[in-house]
């Protein structure tokens, strides 16, 4: 695989990141994850709106428009032959060799790669207290590299066989997954929790939002309380890396009506891009 390093194409294998760099030492910086099928990219424009919104909250400016930013996108695609796959752009505030670091010049980073296996049974899901791990979230929120408090959680998660967390907070509401939104079907109803609550506005969450909407699914975005997902008909998770995969817990199960009508439309919008 060919990565955009900082204005060079570099192998994955050579590829690298300065050790002072603001992203490695620090966190300091954003990243999109995006999908391509047929050397198209799924939802660009809304990934780039949420990245150049996140690039002013942390006060970073970049040189490249949005044109030149797909242009660079496609290019990497193109370089690396490849017809669908995962593309993530990572935006960091720099290198800076000082003892008081001043950042001048924002570091831009482009890695790719194929699609891995994604499960087709539904896959578990493990609830988790969010107060046990440092999560980060900002107002308004946005996509940054510290991801420590998910990826613990993640690592819990594996432990007891799970293959995604969903966290609740101080309050029992069912807030997010580690790296992914959360849905629930009730009496055809769709059920996510609120922004309010400071969680990402995933790309595939409000892709899925627009496909209830056309299947007159009502929806609600709302606060969920840990204590009734017991009584939900359905439930699945979504992210750009694995579209939709429907999800269970311990002593509940589903038929997933809703949720494979959902998905065969999702993955027909991401083909047909």
């Amino acid at each position: 695989m060919q990565y955009y390093v900082n204005g060079k194409f570099q192998s994955n294998v050579d590829a690298s990141i300065p050790l002072n760099d603001a992203g490695f030492l620090y966190g300091d910086g954003l990243f999109e994850t995006m999908r391509f099928e047929n050397k198209k990219i799924f939802a660009y424009d809304k990934h780039l709106d949420r990245l150049y919104k996140g690039l002013s909250v942390i006060g970073l400016k970049i040189e490249q428009d949005r044109s030149s930013l797909i242009e660079l996108l496609n290019k990497v695609i193109n370089i690396n032959n490849l017809n669908s796959g995962i593309i993530r752009l990572m935006v960091t505030r720099g290198v800076s060799d000082q003892a008081l670091p001043n950042y001048n010049i924002p570091s831009l980073y482009i890695s790719i790669k194929p699609f891995y296996d994604i499960p087709i049974k539904p896959v578990k899901v493990i609830y988790l207290d969010e107060t046990a791990y440092p999560i980060i979230r900002f107002t308004p929120a946005i996509k940054s590299m510290n991801y420590i408090g998910n990826m613990l959680a993640k690592r819990d998660c594996e432990q007891k066989d799970g293959f995604e967390p969903v966290f609740y907070n101080k309050n029992k509401i069912i807030t997010e997954c580690a790296i992914r939104n959360i849905f629930f079907i009730k009496n055809k109803t769709l059920y996510t929790p609120t922004l309010d609550l400071g969680i990402l506005s995933g790309v595939m969450r409000e892709t899925i939002l627009n496909i209830a909407r056309n299947f007159n699914i009502d929806i609600k975005e709302t606060y969920i309380d840990y204590n009734t997902i017991n009584d939900m008909d359905e439930a699945f998770i979504s992210s750009t890396g694995i579209g939709l995969l429907a999800c269970y817990w311990n002593d509940w199960s589903s038929d997933y009506y809703y949720t494979n009508i959902i998905k065969k439309e999702l993955f027909k919008r991401i083909k047909n891009n």
